[in-house]
């Protein structure tokens, strides 16, 4: 199987299995279906966490604000029509939430820690960190992943009682989401506007993947994929983060040492070997390892 390396930018990555006899539009298919299910996924698992620790969202016309009982005693129409929406109480404890675009009230501490370890899970399934464990992700995965989140919610909230229709977590499992693909916060792909890339060359459609990597099998390779339109990316760096650090630290170092040294007004270095104008003659006749010592002997 070929390891396929995808980045689309520097946090969006994954590994992916196919075969060298994948056709390219087939490899587009499943690589933009992986990328946009697993953002999906992350979008779920900082929605469930929101709701479990800051309880349901308000409606829009309520977001944001605080002491609406000062909006609806000047008789605010947005406020109040925005109260007349708010979903039924539900929950057994209530906390304050300083963004005031939920209502703060959670359910028992039992549900809400059963709540945050399935986002732990989902966090984990999707993590970068997968790439250096060499892991890569299924579709099978994140569906599971997604089918979880939905009973979740329904085991938390029967019949999704004490949720607004706007609730995050709904609209992404009922697949109710508005993605503005020309905008440039989200990584979500369209198939028939997607191209990857190879060692600085796109994958046309129509071809194999092995008309570009070979026929072996075994090999791993980093594919970045781009909208029509966009040129190629940006290539890969010669060096990695790490020893990019590494160097600059280096360098860094070297720097402060050379200061020091122009920094340094004494003449230490002068009882030093190297600092012996008498050194190659006395090397030659055999006297640079010589020592005295007081009252002693040659």
């Amino acid at each position: 199987m070929v390891l396929i390396h995808f980045k689309k930018t520097d946090k969006n990555q994954f590994l992916y299995e196919s075969t060298v006899k994948t056709k390219v539009d087939d490899l587009i298919h499943e690589l933009v279906e992986l990328n946009n299910m697993r953002l999906k996924v992350d979008r779920l698992a900082v929605s469930m966490e929101e709701l479990a620790t800051k309880g349901p969202q308000r409606p829009e016309e309520l977001r944001g604000l605080e002491h609406l009982d000062e909006y609806v005693k000047s008789e605010d129409l947005t406020v109040i029509n925005g109260l007349k929406k708010m979903p039924p109480q539900t929950g057994t404890r209530e906390v304050i939430d300083e963004t005031h675009y939920r209502t703060g009230w959670i359910l028992d501490e039992e549900m809400v820690e059963e709540m945050l370890e399935g986002v732990r899970k989902a966090k984990s399934v999707i993590h970068i960190d997968n790439i250096a464990k060499k892991k890569p992700i299924t579709m099978e995965e994140l569906n599971e992943l997604v089918e979880w989140f939905r009973g979740m919610t329904m085991k938390a909230y029967p019949a999704f009682h004490g949720l607004g229709e706007w609730e995050p977590v709904l609209v992404l499992l009922e697949n109710k989401e508005e993605i503005d693909h020309t905008l440039h916060g989200t990584d979500d792909m369209e198939e028939e506007k997607a191209q990857i890339w190879w060692a600085g060359k796109e994958l046309a459609r129509g071809k194999l993947l092995q008309d570009y990597v070979g026929k072996n099998d075994k090999s791993k390779i980093i594919v970045k994929m781009q909208h029509k339109g966009s040129g190629a990316p940006v290539r890969e760096p010669l060096i990695d983060e790490e020893s990019h650090k590494k160097m600059l630290s280096f360098f860094h170092k070297k720097q402060e040492e050379q200061k020091k040294l122009e920094e340094d007004d004494e003449d230490s270095y002068m009882n030093s070997a190297w600092a012996n104008p008498k050194q190659l003659k006395d090397q030659l006749h055999g006297m640079s390892d010589i020592k005295f010592r007081p009252g002693g002997k040659f």
